[in-house]
């Protein structure tokens, strides 16, 4: 007894030391990346359905001009906080300004920094009406123009995590003017197929009806409950399996995580998307195709003015866009053999594809030797090709 009282004391003093603590950390990416001594701005591109996307700016830290500008867009239940979690050292937009890039960081509607809308409110069910469709529609073109006006560069290199990829292959795909203002397209942990998906809850709800999901959360913000999600970074500290655990389930296995900086990770992750963006992702799933959202047949017919969803089709990604891929072999979302249908649809083919055997979804992120393994040959290739 006198044991389990002692352990109680010891929990509740460093529970109270982390809450303490915790006040102690960077509030949003904007302060995360100037405390890390890089100038950085703020920006907001409006959508043409609407949304206020919110934009980082993060100058070239070298002498001389810039060399090149970078588009990073996050991948799925993330933001713009996702690429800036580890040391300077070990991240890529912090590598990139380094090497003389002015590097922006895209955050896409709804995931906690573009919560804004001309006319409605995150309370309204209508703010939470999207998918990764209007990504690649509305958000994907907002942010490369208002860029590209704001910078005053010709073209941007565009690298894409996760969704960050799934949008632009869609975006490139259906919209070739707005890939030709692009030199090179880097796709990190690369998104389009996802019929081998591994992630349990996208499973779970591929096995569902999409409107059984409706009914049951609505359509509203996905996420998890804010009392849980100020929760885990504790947890983490106390108990790190559990966190592990909980993030191979979703990203697959990491031999190559800093493990002690995981409860730091999660004091800003996971972030929203909407419930249909979920549905659309766990379509995919069940279907093993890379189309639009499927509205059932009468919803199909009065959006796309057919019964079922059209497919995106790689074949008409644009011949003058380079194409890298970056695949891991432990990618519980982007799986390896996803991937090699992808490829095998890339028309023409990509002009480099990396793999790595041990890597899992989100070491493209986090891993410690990122910038050994990965980040090297990404910034190669964007000196190669950007103008």
């Amino acid at each position: 007894m006198k044991r389990f009282s002692a352990a109680l004391v010891v929990a509740c003093v460093v529970l109270a030391t982390l809450a303490t603590s915790s006040h102690a950390l960077p509030s949003n990416v904007t302060e995360i990346i100037r405390d890390y001594g890089y100038k950085c701005d703020d920006y907001w591109a409006l959508t043409d359905d609407g949304y206020y996307l919110s934009l980082q700016r993060i100058y070239h830290t070298t002498p001389g001009g810039r060399k090149g500008v970078v588009l990073i867009q996050h991948g799925l239940t993330d933001n713009a906080n996702g690429f800036v979690l580890n040391p300077p050292k070990e991240a890529l937009p912090f590598i990139l300004a380094d090497n003389g890039f002015e590097v922006w960081l895209g955050n896409n509607r709804g995931n906690g920094y573009s919560m804004r809308h001309k006319v409605y409110t995150t309370a309204d069910p209508a703010f939470w009406h999207f998918t990764y469709d209007d990504m690649a529609q509305y958000d994907l073109p907002a942010n490369i123009n208002f860029i590209l006006k704001t910078s005053g560069a010709a073209s941007l290199s565009y690298v894409g995590h996760s969704e960050g990829t799934i949008q632009a292959f869609a975006g490139f795909s259906a919209n070739n003017s707005i890939a030709d203002r692009v030199n090179l397209f880097v796709a990190l942990a690369p998104s389009a197929y996802v019929g081998h998906v591994k992630v349990l809850l996208l499973t779970t709800m591929a096995q569902l009806d999409p409107i059984e999901i409706l009914l049951l959360l609505g359509i509203t913000e996905f996420n998890l409950p804010t009392a849980l999600l100020k929760l885990i970074p504790d947890v983490c500290i106390l108990y790190p399996p559990i966190c592990n655990n909980i993030l191979t389930s979703m990203m697959g296995p990491s031999i190559e995580l800093n493990q002690s900086r995981l409860a730091y990770y999660f004091n800003y992750e996971p972030n929203p998307t909407s419930v249909l963006n979920m549905i659309h992702w766990s379509q995919g799933a069940a279907t093993d195709k890379f189309q639009r959202y499927d509205w059932g047949a009468a919803g199909n017919m009065k959006r796309y003015g057919q019964s079922t969803p059209p497919p995106y089709l790689l074949s008409n990604m644009p011949a003058n866009l380079p194409v890298a891929l970056f695949t891991g072999g432990n990618d519980y979302l982007a799986d390896p053999l996803d991937v090699a249908r992808l490829i095998e649809e890339l028309n023409p083919p990509a002009v480099y594809s990396h793999y790595e055997p041990t890597s899992s979804h989100v070491d493209f992120l986090w891993a410690q030797n990122a910038n050994v393994k990965i980040y090297p040959h990404v910034l190669q290739l964007i000196q190669k090709y950007s103008r």
